[in-house]
């Protein structure tokens, strides 16, 4: 192999590198807002009155 036939797989392999952090980085930022979401919806739910309540009057108060 020659040193430019070296030199440019490094170059690849430098490229792919850095572009598999970043992608890296957009899974983490995904996984996060996802998350944000999960405890939205999650808290949500915790705060939702239980089921049955308010269908029926009371009229003894």
């Amino acid at each position: 192999m020659s040193t430019a036939a070296i030199a440019g797989a490094l170059v690849g392999m430098s490229q792919a590198k850095t572009q598999m952090g970043i992608q890296a980085v957009l899974v983490k930022q995904q996984l996060e807002a996802d998350q944000g979401v999960v405890d939205l919806l999650a808290s949500a739910v915790q705060a939702a009155p239980a089921p049955g309540t308010g269908q029926v009057v009371d009229k003894t108060a």
